[in-house]
C-alpha cells in the first residue's frame, strides 16, 4: 500500500542530518593507462568538499559479486583504478555539499589518458595477439575453465545414428530496473560504518565492505530500503564501497544514485556467450549424447563468472546418457557481466531448444512430442548433478498451455495475415532452481509473539518488489492460523535481522521460505509448551485449529482465541518471552519447469517481428500466492522478450565507445510491444521439500521466451536463427550481425 499511496521510502528519498552528495569519474576509454590526476580545478568549486583518486584508496583488490565467499570468485578489481578496463571504470570520486556543485566539480578533475587497444569479442579477446588484461593475475584473456561429464560424451557421439551441430550467440543484455542503483554511507568518527544501499545481498555486503575498509563486521551495518527492482544487479556492490570511503574522508553521510547513463553502462550485464553444441540422436528420436562448449564474455571484472558457469552446466531437462558440459570466461573491455535474472540459463536454453526444434524438424516429429518423450520425470537425476526429481509437471504444463494455443486458434480460424506477414508459433522447455543448492543457500528467521496474538517475522531476506515479504507473511500466517495482516515483517538489516545468504538464484520461496516456515513451527511448539505449564495438561491434547487454540482441562475444554491463548502465556500475561527460530540450509534445489508458446507475425518487407501471443505454463509446485506467481511470469515474458527481440549493449567501432547509453537507444519493450499473454499455473505439482509443496517462480518465466520466439521466427521464415537479438539478425537477413556488439 505504501508504493501505491507514494508513501514508501526508496533510497534517494533518504536524507540523513548532514548528507553530502558524491559521483564518480568514470573512464571515458575501454581500456587505458591514466597517466595523471590533476582534481586541483575541481577542488576550488565551492562546495566540493574532497577528490578521491587510486592513490587516495587502498588497492587491496576485490571481487564485487554478492556471494557467499568462494575461492572461485577471483579478486580482480580495485575500488578507483589507474588502469580503466571498459568504458565507465571508477577512475575518481568527489564528494560536494550539492549535487550541481558535485556535478561542477565533477567535469573540472582533469585526467590524463593513455589509450590502449581494447578487445570486445570473444574471437578478439582469445587471440594469441590479444594484451592480458589482468596480466597480474592471468597469462591470458580465457581465465577459467569448468568442465562437467556425465557418461562419455565422444563415445555417445560416435555412437548415435545423427549428429547435430551449431553455433549460436547472445549479447550483453542490461537489466534496466525503473530504480537506480544508489547508497547512502555514513562513516563515523567512532569507526561505524551504515549503509542505506539498493541491494539483494545486505550481509554480503556487509562482508566486502568490512574487507576493504578493515572493520569487523560488527561495526558495519548494511539496510535495504524499499527497492524498484533489481533482477541481479544488485547482488554485487555497486557504488557503496566509493561512497564508504568518501564518507570516511569528509567525516559526513555520502548519497551517490547512478544516471541512468551509468545504469546503462556500468551496472553488471547478461555475460554474452558464444555456444558450440553438439547433439546425438537415435533413430527413434532418443537424446544419447549432448555436449556443449560455452564462452561467455565476463567484459573487464570476474565477479560472478565461475559460478554463473557453475550454474548453467546443471541446466539440462532431458534424460540423456552421454553429457559434457565445457565453459570458458573470457575477459574483454566491455562492462562486467555479472548476475542477471537466470543466471546463465537463458543464453543455453536459446541455444539448446534451437537445436531442439532443429532436431524434432529432421525427424518429422510434433517438437512438443520430441521433448515430451525425452523430459526428465519423477526419480530421474538431472545431469551432473545430485538432485533427484520429486515434483515434475511437465505434462500438466503441456495439456495446460495447449488448451489456451487451441482458444487462439479457434477465435482467429477467420483472420487472414496482411500481405506480406508470415504467422507461425514456436515452442520451448525450460527448468531453473530454487535456489543455490550445496548449502551455499541459507536463511535464518526469527518470530516473535506478542501479547495480543501478533507477530513480528524478523528475517534477512530482501524483497526487491517482487513481493516475498507478503508471501513469506502468509506462510506465517498459514502455519499458525492467523491473519497474513497479523504479521509484521521487518527485513534485511544486517544490524537488526539473522543472516540470510541474499535474495538471488530465486531463493525466496523454497530457501527463505522453509526458514520461516520452521520458525513458524518452532514458535508453535514453544507457544504449546507455554501453555501446557499454564493449564497443566497434556501437550497432544492441544490443537491449534483455523486460529483457535483448544485446551483440555479437568473442568473441561477451554476454547481461546489466538490472541486470548497468547494473552495467557506471553510476558504480558506474566509468563515468557516466546518465539520461534529456524537456520536453514538448502540441502537441494528443486527444479521448477515452464513450457513456453510464442506466435509471431515476421514482415517479409520489412523484416520486422512483432509477437502477437505469448502462452506460459509453469511447475512452481503448489503455488503460495497465485497473483505473485502471475506477476512474476508476466514481468519475466517481458524481460524474455526483450532478450529476443532488441535489446544489447552496442558501441561504436570506430570510436571503441558504447551507444547504448539512454533508453532511446537501448531499447527495452514498452507496452506497446507486449502481446497477448496468457498464464498458466499447473495444479497437480506438489513439491515435499518446500514450504506447502511450494518451488522458486522468479528467474523461470525469463528463461523460455526468446528461444520460444526464436523457433516461432524460424518456423515462420523457414531460416536458421542462431543470433540474439532478432533485430541483430532476422532483420538483416539470416543469421548476419548488423552492428558490432560486446
Amino acid at each position: 500500500m505504501s508504493k501505491v499511496t507514494g508513501r514508501a521510502e526508496y533510497t534517494d528519498d533518504l536524507v540523513v542530518p548532514g548528507m553530502v552528495y558524491g559521483r564518480i569519474l568514470r573512464s571515458p576509454y575501454a581500456h587505458a593507462r591514466v597517466k595523471r590526476i590533476d582534481p586541483s580545478a575541481a577542488e576550488r568549486v565551492p562546495g566540493v568538499l574532497a577528490v578521491l583518486g587510486p592513490a587516495d584508496v587502498p588497492q587491496k583488490k576485490f571481487n564485487c559479486a554478492g556471494n557467499p565467499p568462494s575461492a572461485l570468485l577471483v579478486k580482480d578489481e580495485t575500488v578507483l583504478t589507474d588502469h580503466p578496463l571498459y568504458a565507465g571504470d571508477r577512475v575518481a570520486a568527489i564528494a560536494a555539499l550539492t549535487p550541481e556543485a558535485c556535478a561542477e566539480g565533477l567535469k573540472k578533475i582533469s585526467v590524463e589518458y593513455e589509450p590502449l587497444p581494447p578487445v570486445f569479442t570473444v574471437e578478439e579477446a582469445l587471440d594469441p595477439r590479444a594484451i592480458p588484461l589482468h596480466a597480474d593475475l592471468f597469462p591470458t584473456n580465457g581465465f577459467w575453465t569448468l568442465e562437467r561429464e556425465e557418461g562419455r560424451v565422444e563415445q555417445g557421439l560416435a555412437e548415435s545414428d545423427r549428429v547435430f551441430e551449431r553455433e549460436y550467440s547472445t549479447p550483453f543484455v542490461q537489466h534496466v530496473p525503473l530504480e537506480p542503483a544508489g547508497c547512502v554511507c555514513h562513516y563515523t568518527r567512532e569507526g561505524f560504518l551504515t549503509v542505506w544501499a539498493t541491494t539483494q545481498t545486505p550481509f554480503q555486503d556487509r562482508r566486502i565492505l568490512a574487507e576493504l575498509l578493515d572493520l569487523p563486521e560488527s561495526r558495519v551495518r548494511v539496510i535495504k530500503p524499499v527497492m524498484g527492482g533489481g533482477f541481479g544487479s544488485r547482488q554485487q556492490l555497486v557504488n557503496q564501497h566509493v561512497a564508504a570511503f568518501l564518507s570516511k574522508r569528509v567525516n559526513r553521510p555520502v548519497k551517490i544514485i547512478n544516471t541512468r547513463e551509468e545504469e546503462l553502462l556500468t551496472v553488471a550485464v547478461r555475460h554474452g556467450t558464444v555456444c558450440r553444441l553438439r547433439c546425438g540422436i537415435k533413430r527413434d528420436g532418443r537424446l544419447h549424447a549432448f555436449d556443449a562448449q560455452v564462452f561467455l564474455n565476463t567484459g573487464a571484472y570476474c565477479t560472478h563468472g565461475p559460478i554463473v558457469s557453475a550454474a548453467q552446466s546443471r541446466k539440462f531437462q532431458y534424460r540423456i546418457p552421454h553429457y559434457r558440459y565445457r565453459g570458458t570466461l573470457v575477459y574483454t573491455n566491455g562492462p562486467a557481466a555479472g548476475a542477471m535474472r537466470g543466471y546463465g540459463n537463458p543464453q543455453l536454453t536459446f541455444a539448446r531448444e534451437r537445436m531442439m526444434d532443429d532436431i524434432a524438424k529432421s525427424l518429422e516429429m510434433d517438437p512438443v512430442r520430441f521433448r515430451l518423450m525425452n523430459h526428465l520425470e519423477i526419480g530421474d537425476r538431472i545431469p551432473t548433478s545430485p538432485i533427484v526429481l520429486q515434483s515434475c509437471a511437465i505434462p500438466e504444463c503441456v495439456e495446460g498451455g495447449e488448451a489456451f494455443r487451441r482458444d487462439i486458434e479457434k477465435r482467429e480460424e477467420e483472420r487472414t495475415p496482411p500481405p506480406g506477414v508470415l504467422e507461425a508459433w514456436g515452442v520451448a522447455f525450460s527448468c531453473h532452481t530454487s535456489g543455490p543448492s550445496n548449502a551455499e543457500g541459507m536463511s535464518s528467521s526469527f518470530i516473535l509473539l506478542n501479547d495480543d496474538g501478533s507477530v513480528n517475522l524478523m528475517t534477512g531476506s530482501a524483497d526487491i518488489g517482487q513481493g516475498s515479504e507478503t508471501t513469506l507473511s502468509q506462510i506465517v500466517a498459514e502455519e499458525l492460523g492467523i491473519r497474513w495482516e497479523d504479521v509484521r515483517v521487518t527485513a534485511a538489516d544486517t544490524q537488526h535481522t539473522p543472516y540470510d545468504s541474499g535474495t538471488y538464484a530465486s531463493s525466496q520461496i523454497y530457501v527463505s521460505g522453509n526458514a520461516v516456515l520452521r520458525a513458524a513451527r518452532d514458535l508453535k511448539e514453544n507457544f504449546r509448551q507455554a501453555l501446557i505449564r499454564h493449564f497443566k495438561t497434556e501437550p497432544q491434547m492441544i490443537r491449534f485449529e483455523k486460529g483457535r487454540v483448544r485446551i483440555p482441562t479437568e473442568e473441561g475444554e477451554v476454547d481461546l482465541s489466538f490472541p486470548e491463548a497468547a494473552a495467557k502465556v506471553t510476558f504480558g500475561g506474566k509468563g515468557a518471552v516466546i518465539m520461534g527460530r529456524c537456520s536453514y540450509k538448502a540441502e537441494d534445489s528443486p527444479l521448477p519447469f515452464a513450457v513456453c508458446w510464442a506466435k509471431v507475425a515476421v514482415d517479409t518487407i520489412t523484416r520486422t517481428v512483432r509477437v502477437r501471443h505469448l502462452i506460459q505454463a509453469v511447475d512452481v509446485g503448489t503455488p503460495i500466492n497465485p497473483e505473485v506467481v502471475r506477476g512474476q511470469v508476466e514481468g519475466g515474458i517481458c524481460m524474455g522478450l526483450g532478450f529476443a527481440l532488441t535489446e544489447q549493449i552496442e558501441f561504436d567501432p570506430r570510436a571503441k565507445k558504447p551507444v547504448s547509453t539512454d533508453l532511446l537507444h537501448y531499447k527495452i519493450p514498452t507496452a506497446m510491444d507486449m502481446p497477448e499473454i496468457q498464464v498458466y499455473i499447473a495444479q497437480k505439482s506438489y513439491e515435499p521439500t518446500g514450504p506447502f509443496g511450494a518451488k522458486s517462480v522468479g528467474e523461470l518465466p525469463t528463461v523460455p521466451v526468446a528461444a520460444a520466439i526464436a523457433n516461432a521466427v524460424a518456423k515462420a521464415v523457414g531460416e536458421d536463427v542462431t543470433v540474439l537479438p532478432l533485430s541483430n539478425s532476422f532483420v538483416t537477413g539470416g543469421t548476419g550481425k548488423s552492428v558490432e556488439k560486446f
